[in-house]
């Protein structure tokens, strides 16, 4: 006997079926967060870093225009160091820098607990007074005074 077919009538709602179609996309949006990379796009600073001690080739340079820079974290305060001497604040700072040469090197050399804030506002005096060779060291040999030992 045949079966007989029914006519599907004109006020039926024609349903779709919603679940696979969003499963779909959940599992398209889940591939694409996974195979995208997510590294995040920073400003890259022109500047290089110094070589470590335990180096045997190092770049010459003239001692005569190299400038070191350090900051230290005393308690609230933070020290600035200029080629070992002590310097009252950051003005004087920027006061000495703007007083070399172009040419000169500046390596600015901050202890373990030195708020960056210092440190990036340093390098930015720097590339406002056209110093652009300036480095940070990787490590440091001696300790300065009132500085802790880095690791």
């Amino acid at each position: 006997m045949r079966a007989s077919h029914k006519a599907r009538p004109a006020q039926a709602k024609l349903e779709l079926q919603l679940g696979p179609l969003i499963d779909a996309v959940f599992l398209l949006l889940t591939y694409f967060v996974f195979t995208i990379s997510l590294s995040t796009v920073e400003g890259l600073l022109p500047s290089e870093l110094a070589l470590g001690e335990d180096r045997k080739e190092q770049d010459v340079t003239d001692p005569k225009k190299e400038t070191i820079v350090r900051l230290v974290q005393t308690g609230e305060q933070v020290q600035f160091f200029i080629d070992d001497w002590p310097v009252s604040d950051a003005g004087a700072v920027r006061d000495h820098l703007a007083s070399l040469s172009k040419d000169s090197m500046i390596v600015i050399d901050a202890g373990p607990n030195v708020v960056y804030d210092y440190v990036i506002g340093l390098y930015n005096t720097c590339l406002k007074l056209e110093l652009r060779q300036v480095v940070f060291p990787i490590s440091t040999g001696g300790a300065m005074p009132g500085a802790a030992p880095r690791s």
